[in-house]
């Protein structure tokens, strides 16, 4: 998932518990991409969309089996179906914008930006070369999907879904808010802690031509290098069902990507490059503070109290968590995007929305400055682990032995 660059400085991930009638704005997170670009078909559907109607037949058919075994499942795919159809088909070339005289100057700023940015991956970052961001949409909303995460009450992971084909997934992508919302009240009824909360972008890993969407352009520049950068990554370098350790990576070489864009750009004595590191200052102290945070909750989770002591002493837990996040924490931050996070209603979903984006920070930024704080190194070192390795790479990372 990166902060969030609005006015207020508000981070990604923090977004509130929604419901029907809350019109609030929200704050994003990035979700790597929806369960149904997961299929092994992908690269079928992708040569199926060049041949008209072959996709839609064949998802229909695929459909068509899961609804008379799954029709949950069913309807989910099939609306996840049809946003992304609807997002692959639409919007406006960046060359038409830039070239219409009704479009207006700030906006074609952040096209020629976009673009900018990109260049800059490609060549000085040597991030993977793709068509993204060549269109440009208005989606017309202030979110690209919303994503429904849940934990148990008493564990600190997540809640996952199974689909035919893809398997498990741990959060579930909803183009159609209100079904999402149906959807969150089904797991909260089952005893479920739930976090449902908006996404302005996500990656399609280079198998689709990724547009540019308004819902990217909300939260200012430095979120909006960020974020091309970030979706960069997972088309360079991905390993398939590892979202925190893929989250991390992206998060990771985002922020360090966009500081170097911004010193390349503005110089590292200007106001903007301060700035930015303001910004990634502080999502580091609030980084420490949830990882901290989540370790003494999954050493309460894990103790051998009875279950019903468990819940109590939960409670007065997150409480005690609360106030030292404003007493201690936050006089840390250099901004205000974090400050109001204590005052949001806490559950194991929403701690553990934050730890899949920035449990691993510390280890990529050792790895990073043993490589000489160079990202095309760090990129070709993992690269180099994920061939030799596969999955395996996931433990001895985590084991610190890289």
């Amino acid at each position: 998932m990166a902060e969030d660059e609005r006015a207020e400085e508000l981070p990604e991930e923090a977004a509130p518990v929604v419901d029907e009638d809350d019109e609030e704005e929200f704050e994003p997170v990035r979700p790597r991409m929806l369960a149904f670009l997961d299929w092994p078909y992908r690269s079928w559907l992708k040569q199926g969309f060049k041949w008209g109607g072959i996709a839609l037949a064949g998802a229909a058919l695929l459909l068509g089996v899961s609804a008379a075994i799954f029709p949950e499942t069913a309807y989910y795919l099939w609306q996840s179906m049809q946003g992304q159809v609807s997002i692959l088909v639409g919007g406006s070339s960046l060359d038409d914008l830039l070239n219409d005289p009704d479009v207006d100057i700030a906006h074609k700023q952040q096209l020629k930006l976009v673009r900018e940015v990109k260049a800059f991956a490609e060549t000085e970052l040597k991030l993977k070369a793709t068509q993204n961001y060549e269109r440009y949409i208005d989606l017309k909303r202030d979110y690209l999907v919303m994503v429904l995460t849940a934990s148990p009450p008493l564990k600190l992971e997540s809640y996952t879904w199974w689909f035919p084909v893809v398997g498990t997934v741990p959060y579930k992508g909803y183009y159609d808010k209100a079904e999402g919302l149906r959807a969150e009240k089904k797991l909260q009824a089952a005893g479920y802690e739930t976090n449902f909360r908006p996404s302005p972008a996500y990656s399609t890993l280079g198998w689709f031509q990724d547009p540019l969407l308004n819902t990217m352009l909300m939260y200012g520049e430095f979120y909006l290098v960020n974020t091309v950068i970030h979706e960069s990554v997972h088309a360079t370098l991905f390993v398939p069902g590892e979202i925190p350790f893929n989250e991390n990576l992206a998060n990771f070489i985002g922020n360090m990507g966009a500081l170097e864009f911004y010193a390349r750009k503005y110089g590292r004595g200007s106001q903007k490059y301060k700035e930015a590191e303001a910004q990634l200052a502080d999502q580091k102290v609030f980084a420490a503070f949830i990882n901290q945070s989540a370790e003494r909750i999954e050493k309460l989770y894990k103790s051998d109290l009875f279950e019903a002591n468990k819940i109590f002493q939960k409670e007065k837990l997150f409480e005690e968590l609360k106030e030292e996040f404003r007493s201690v924490t936050v006089p840390k931050f250099k901004g205000k995007g974090y400050s109001a996070f204590a005052d949001r209603p806490w559950n194991n979903a929403l701690i553990m929305s934050y730890r899949h984006y920035n449990q691993d920070q510390p280890k990529f930024e050792k790895l990073y400055a043993r490589l000489g704080k160079s990202i095309p190194k760090m990129i070709d070192f993992l690269q180099m682990q994920v061939d030799k390795q596969g999955k395996a790479l996931i433990s001895t990372f985590r084991n610190a032995e890289l």
